[in-house]
């Protein structure tokens, strides 16, 4: 199974990959005792690992099912679950050009057009909210709580204050509000005290927002307001408790 984990030095650096002893092999992912050994931080949605995800979890479900309707369920199991998975694949594949179409309109100006649907959209959307980027892929890393990662803005809007945000592909479905997955506001939380320091009430915020792979031009968003996010953050540091017990290593004091 590939491994999902992602890592940082204290400096921001991503260290997804490490050299096989044998440098001739090439690279393989950075597991816990690389971690260790190099003195790095866990990002967060490697610590919101610990958690089950029934949202996410039901549809990979539905993608299974979906594929025994398709082939039989005279297939082979590992068949099935190839087929389903190859789905699963495509739609993460079609995020990432998504994601990277609209980091590379707001940076450069120039991308894909082939996504330009969705990053019309999306820009449509902004100029609707007020919203202004002021950092874009931003590494981040928090030496004080133990991990880190990478956010896709740091905004302004008419709100007070500053935020987060975070873009995230969907499939939605005619009529059916987009509801988060239940570790994607912790994921916010955690990128505005990691940025910030501190979650004020009245002068934080953050936003997700759910770009449709299934109606192209419809954008959905969920904002959080300072008070959301410090309940959020709550919990994202029990999970941080609990990733440190389970894996018996705090990056805190490795340094």
């Amino acid at each position: 199974m590939k491994d999902s984990s992602h890592w940082y030095d204290k400096d921001g650096k991503a260290v997804f990959e490490v050299p096989y002893k044998d440098v001739k092999k090439g690279m393989r992912p950075t597991r816990l005792p690389d971690a260790v050994a190099l003195k790095l931080f866990p990002s967060v949605t490697t610590i919101l690992n610990v958690l089950a995800k029934p949202s996410l979890d039901r549809w990979k479900l539905e993608q299974v099912a979906n594929a025994c309707r398709r082939l039989g369920t005279d297939q082979d199991n590992s068949a099935l679950i190839d087929a389903a998975f190859e789905q699963v694949a495509d739609a993460a594949d079609l995020g990432t050009s998504i994601h990277k179409a609209i980091e590379d309109h707001y940076q450069t100006g120039m991308y894909d057009y082939n996504m330009g649907l969705y990053v019309e959209a999306v820009d449509k959307w902004v100029i609707a909210e007020g919203v202004k980027f002021t950092e874009h892929e931003l590494r981040l890393v928090s030496l004080s709580h133990g991990f880190a990662g990478t956010t896709d803005a740091v905004i302004t809007s008419p709100r007070p204050g500053a935020g987060i945000l975070d873009f995230k592909s969907r499939k939605t479905q005619p009529g059916k509000k987009v509801v988060p997955y239940e570790t994607q506001p912790m994921q916010i939380a955690a990128y505005y005290v990691a940025k910030f320091g501190l979650l004020p009430d009245d002068a934080a915020y953050g936003c997700n927002v759910y770009i449709s792979t299934t109606e192209p031009g419809r954008i959905d968003a969920t904002w959080y307001t300072g008070k959301q996010l410090r309940e959020e953050w709550a919990a994202f540091m029990a999970c941080r408790d609990l990733w440190i017990h389970l894996n018996g290593y705090d990056p805190r004091f490795s340094l």
